[in-house]
């Protein structure tokens, strides 16, 4: 099959605020840049439903600055946040906000001064919001603007990026598939930038789009990349559970809300007595993981004392439960864990390198900022910050670079296999639902695996009976490769790490080690490696 070619400086892959921001900075820098998405250009990914955005600014709390900030991130990470990033994060985060906000943002305000919102985790109020508590459609479509007035970035949406290519153990490139003419393209680039967000979708319940199938993550490791600290799974603790046409709707007023099991308690007196709702994620999802799994769920959230405030600060979540059918002013509503966000990534620098020369990755895609829990709010932080650096400092790589363009061999549709995409899909959904949730133990781990290493015979024996232009299952069987790859390396790295710390809670290992480390995941020869790395800074035990 013939493949056609495309040239550019620097690809960008995603269009979530990561990957917009890395075109918009890059473009900045006068390189020309081409952004791929599998859905609509700004309009997909997790970003479009984040509520605020965590940052410093103006309108900070006279108490707050960068120390008080990097504290509260070390705090959430547990001891695995990488410093740099961190750093970078509270460093980069107020002129990075600035910007948005020259090129036409408006912040949400309280007369004349900005609202400014407490969220669980910080020690003072850092969060602030734009259109009426949708940060994140704010964030898109004034980067989305600014995109598509420059002449230097060009888009394709409907695109399924399949592999990375690599020449001298460099990246210099990506095959992609065109889903509306089914045409591979070889996209030849000097630099490359991985946003393509979560993983999401490997379980059933999630806050996450169906895009979010960890497609970075895949791409980054069969390419030579590092992942780190996979195991560490971020399940937003109060989401919708029932009715299922908003199941995995995050709740982002629950630390002001009360929680109740079947029994009638305010059980998180038990947990966290200090706190109680106002516990970070990791503690509050095991909390309330515990309380199911023996027996006193279903949980039932209650913002009926506090129904003014969530109105006015969160009206457009209280509207969405109104119209499926809950009614938060006047009854409780049904919510659990739902997966959210991977704090384990692709590794990366503060400059958002990997170590695979050429290839860069930011936002959701890329691990080690927020350890073992992150904040809440920070993750549009962390996507505008370290988007902004993987565009400039890929701008600067290709200066000096010069690669050639390079063949690839696009994948086979097999029309006659025994296995639907869409089937190994739900497979390994059962598996991680069943074995890799908020509790965990050895025996379901290894079973886990069994589960995933025969969903990779699957694959070897796929039918697609549709091969025509949009064909969901050319999407499904692309994305169930990812997938598999992505939870293969969640469910290795928590065999690896024998302790609880942060999201990943293993009933075989309650305690935490003395020793804190880092799990590292590689690929070499199509087979994994799982290497546990120390934690050396001192910064990062706080």
């Amino acid at each position: 099959m013939a493949v056609e070619k495309i040239q550019t400086d620097v690809l960008v892959i995603g269009s979530g605020t990561a990957g917009l921001a890395a075109a918009t900075y890059a473009a900045l820098e006068d390189k020309q840049v081409l952004i791929l998405d599998k859905g609509a250009l700004g309009r997909s990914g997790s970003s479009t439903g984040a509520v605020q955005i965590a940052g410093l600014g103006d309108w900070s709390h006279e108490e707050d600055d960068t120390e008080r900030y990097l504290e509260d991130i070390y705090t959430s990470g547990r001891g695995l946040s990488n410093p740099n990033l961190a750093k970078t994060l509270v460093h980069d985060i107020d002129q990075r906000i600035q910007d948005l906000i020259d090129w036409g943002l408006k912040l949400d305000r309280e007369g004349d001064q900005v609202s400014v919102s407490h969220t669980s985790g910080h020690s003072l109020p850092r969060s602030v919001s734009a259109k009426k508590g949708k940060a994140g459609l704010g964030l898109l479509h004034t980067l989305r603007k600014k995109v598509t007035k420059d002449e230097r970035i060009t888009t394709l949406s409907d695109v399924m990026t399949i592999k990375l290519i690599k020449s001298d153990e460099r990246v210099v490139g990506a095959l992609v598939l065109e889903l509306s003419t089914n045409k591979f393209f070889l996209i030849q680039s000097k630099a490359t930038v991985l946003a393509t967000g979560g993983a999401g979708q490997l379980y059933p319940i999630t806050s996450n789009p169906v895009q979010s199938t960890g497609d970075g993550f895949s791409l980054g490791l069969q390419a030579g990349a590092t992942l780190i600290d996979m195991e560490q799974v971020q399940f937003y603790p109060v989401s919708i559970i029932e009715p299922q046409s908003i199941a995995g709707l995050c709740i982002s007023f629950y630390h002001n809300s009360k929680l109740f099991n079947n029994k009638g308690e305010r059980f998180m007196k038990y947990y966290a007595p200090d706190t109680l709702e106002d516990a970070t994620r990791d503690t509050l999802s095991i909390a309330i993981a515990t309380e199911i799994s023996e027996g006193r769920g279903p949980i039932w959230l209650d913002a009926t004392d506090v129904i003014d405030q969530v109105k006015k600060e969160f009206s457009h979540e209280y509207q969405l439960c109104l119209d499926r059918g809950v009614d938060l002013a006047n009854k409780r509503a049904q919510v659990g864990p739902a997966a959210h966000f991977m704090m384990g990534g692709v590794r990366i620098d503060a400059d958002a390198k990997t170590d695979v020369e050429g290839l860069f990755a930011a936002g959701e895609t890329a691990g080690g900022l927020h350890g073992g829990n992150r904040l809440g709010n920070n993750a549009l932080s962390e996507c505008l910050v370290f988007g902004a650096r993987a565009g400039m400092n890929a701008a600067k790589l290709v200066d000096d670079v010069t690669v050639s363009i390079l063949d690839a061999n696009p994948i086979r549709i097999n029309q006659y296999g025994n296995h639907r995409p869409f089937e190994i899909k739900q497979h390994i959904q059962h598996s991680m639902s069943s074995y890799v949730e908020v509790i965990r133990k050895n025996e379901g781990l290894r079973e886990a695996l069994n589960q995933l290493l025969n969903v990779r015979e699957q694959l070897e024996n796929v039918q697609i009976s549709n091969p025509d232009v949009y064909s969901r299952e050319i999407v499904d069987y692309i994305e169930a490769q990812h997938m598999v790859n992505t939870a293969e390396a969640i469910v290795r790295s928590a065999l690896e790490r024998q302790e609880s710390r942060g999201s990943h809670y293993n009933t075989d290992y309650p305690d935490l080690t003395s020793t804190i480390k880092h799990n590292l995941v590689r690929m070499k020869n199509h087979q994994f490696q799982v290497q546990p790395e120390e934690v050396e800074s001192s910064e990062t035990k706080r």
